[in-house]
């Protein structure tokens, strides 16, 4: 199993100028992955761009990329314009991370604002999120990325909150190349289970984000890890498990992932490093034990 962390653990703010520092700080820590988001991946200069990509290779550090729509181009709108302004914002992206040789791309995808009634609108915002994810897939295939569609709690996302109606959405898309991201955060809130969710996702698992269920490192919460390992060893899962971990409050990233209090024992720049790689030397021995 591979294992990667999001470059926001160390993050409090929103105002990240260059993913350089991250690369490094995640090799420091041990992991085999740096996830990247924001659209600082789409606002860098040529050179920047380039200047990450060689920094990724000299560190052997692969990436990853997570980035939702902006509002005013919802996927799943009523309006073929506005799915279109959200389509043509992923196929600018995906020229950007051939450059940076990124082959999985998730997100939130899927995140317009649910309108009232919900059953009114239910059928036509589905159909419209799976034409918008067929035409994107497609696209997203000549670059070799495949697209992972993040399943979110009820409090996030309202178009499937559940692995199963997520599995039901990418079967109806019908490409090999879009695919499920569950986070266990979320899981935690909607699902029966952790097993059953990973099951149901099945083939069609290609992203995992992986933390507590107060958001913190993986090992400092009440998360069932055994249940979460033996499942993925069931379904064959070989893509990379990312600690997306949300652990400092205040700033504009704290505030905005409603993170009120400090998971990190009021950690430093050094102590944040030793603690990410006590978490993973925990998710490495876990990963390493036990049967089905």
């Amino acid at each position: 199993m591979k294992f990667g962390i999001h470059y926001i653990y160390w993050r409090k703010d929103l105002d990240c100028q260059s993913y350089i520092p991250y690369v490094e700080k995640a090799r420091l820590a041990g992991f085999d992955n740096l996830e990247l988001g924001d659209y600082l991946v789409l606002e860098m200069s040529d050179c920047a761009t380039d200047e990450l990509a060689a920094a990724a290779a000299h560190y052997d550090m692969p990436l990853t990329v997570g980035l939702d729509p902006p509002r005013d181009c919802s996927l799943t709108d009523d309006s073929q314009e506005v799915r279109r302004k959200g389509m043509d914002f992923y196929a600018k992206a995906f020229a950007r991370l051939e450059k940076l040789r990124v082959t999985t791309l998730s997100g939130h995808m899927l995140n317009a604002q649910p309108r009232a009634p919900y059953e009114a609108h239910r059928q036509r915002e589905w159909e419209a999120g799976v034409q918008s994810m067929r035409c994107m897939g497609k696209q997203a295939a000549e670059y070799g990325i495949t697209l992972c569609i993040e399943v979110v709690n009820r409090f996030e996302g309202h178009i499937f909150n559940t692995a199963k109606d997520g599995r039901r959405f990418v079967d109806e898309v019908g490409l090999p190349n879009v695919k499920l991201l569950l986070d266990s955060f979320h899981m935690n809130i909607e699902e029966s289970g952790m097993a059953n969710a990973i099951l149901d996702a099945g083939s069609k698992l290609g992203h995992f984000h992986f933390m507590e269920n107060h958001r913190g490192l993986p090992g400092t919460g009440h998360i069932c890890w055994n249940e979460i390992r033996d499942s993925m060893r069931h379904i064959g899962y070989d893509g990379v498990m990312v600690m997306e971990a949300h652990v400092r409050a205040g700033g504009t990233l704290g505030d905005s992932a409603r993170i009120w209090r400090d998971l990190t024992g009021k950690a430093d720049e050094d102590e944040l490093i030793q603690n990410a790689k006590r978490s993973l030397a925990f998710s490495r021995f876990l990963f390493a034990q036990g049967t089905i």
